[in-house]
């Protein structure tokens, strides 16, 4: 998967990548990815070109190319990575539980939001223009898919326990997601207000959309 060779690159120590020059095939476009995320968080997806991410890593500016036809196709396949570092942080959630239960799923919905909190630039791009291209980009469309299709597969083993109501859960995992995604929006653009305690705010946020999926078998 493209975020585990990310992953890599981001818990590699600078000294060692900046004395790593000449790359393996594979190696490089994971680096240029990595690059490519610390760019944008540190400047937005502006500061990113194709002679900049070049000069950062030591390589020639034609280098990138050989993974990248232009910066667009770049930044598509770190918001992928994005979606999928995303999913996997949810899927940890899941896996830690021994059966499914409503905690998880609202502990899913915090841990959505302090992803964006965390990364927001990446969330940004995520979201941002590169996304309304997501169907013409298979590998961002699948990575995007990706994370619904797993919100689908928790609601319908919620409502298999009986935790959650039985109605469409792709419907349910667009209303879950759009919560979420409005909340972690309006947070990493500032528009709440910084007396706000953020967390018990999350808390709540996540409460309140849990009773709203309730099945009133529970009730």
């Amino acid at each position: 998967m493209v975020v585990d060779a990310v992953n890599i690159f981001l818990h590699t120590p600078r000294r060692m990548i900046n004395k790593a020059r000449n790359y393996h095939h594979g190696d490089l476009r994971a680096a240029l990815l990595s690059e490519a995320a610390e760019m944008i968080a540190e400047g937005g997806t502006q500061s990113l070109t194709m002679r900049a991410i070049s000069a950062r890593l030591g390589v020639s500016r034609a280098a990138p190319y050989r993974h990248f036809p232009d910066k667009s196709s770049l930044l598509c396949a770190v918001a992928a990575a994005g979606f999928e570092r995303l999913t996997l942080r949810l899927r940890s959630i899941e896996a830690a539980a021994r059966r499914p239960s409503a905690e998880q799923f609202r502990r899913m919905g915090e841990e959505y939001v302090h992803f964006a909190i965390e990364n927001p630039a990446h969330y940004r791009l995520m979201y941002g223009k590169e996304a309304l291209a997501r169907e013409s980009v298979p590998q961002l469309r699948e990575a995007a898919d990706g994370l619904l299709d797993f919100l689908i597969a928790v609601i319908r083993a919620q409502q298999r326990g009986g935790g959650i109501k039985r109605q469409n859960p792709r419907t349910l995992a667009y209303a879950a997601w759009g919560a979420v995604h409005g909340l972690a929006s309006l947070m990493i653009e500032g528009q709440i207000d910084p007396t706000v305690d953020a967390d018990r705010l999350i808390r709540q946020t996540t409460r309140t959309l849990l009773e709203g999926f309730r099945s009133r078998r529970r009730e």
